[in-house]
């Protein structure tokens, strides 16, 4: 894998964990917390994945009196380097512009049920 393409990675797990963690609009982390739980393969790439992506404006720095944060910018770009990710590491993909919607889990049996129900107090 050529250098480039590392580095292309290395933008997509940041801009993952960003998405996943719910990093976007405002809310914002320190950039010392973005190599953690990186692939090890792609560590190496990451400093320069954030130069990068801070130079197209996909993060957004966001000084603070406790260090440097950044904040992702939502867009089409952004998620492309996510499911660039995603789809190498076989994770789930998200499309830009259509809300996540969480499985719901199936309803319990009507027996699981009656179990669950706490008996009714007793007057008196």
């Amino acid at each position: 894998m050529s250098h480039i393409e590392e580095v292309r990675l290395a933008k997509g797990f940041v801009m993952y964990k960003l998405k996943s963690l719910g990093y976007t609009s405002g809310k914002h982390t320190s950039i010392d917390n973005l190599p953690k739980s990186c692939p090890d393969e792609l560590r190496p790439f990451v400093d320069e994945a954030i130069r990068e992506l801070l130079r197209e404006r996909l993060l957004l720095p966001k000084p603070t009196s406790y260090g440097k944060q950044v904040t992702m910018v939502m867009s089409k770009s952004a998620f492309d380097y996510a499911n660039l990710y995603a789809i190498r590491y076989g994770r789930d993909q998200e499309e830009y512009g259509k809300p996540h919607k969480p499985e719901n889990a199936p309803p319990l049996p009507p027996e699981v049920l009656r179990a669950l129900k706490f008996p009714k107090k007793k007057k008196g």
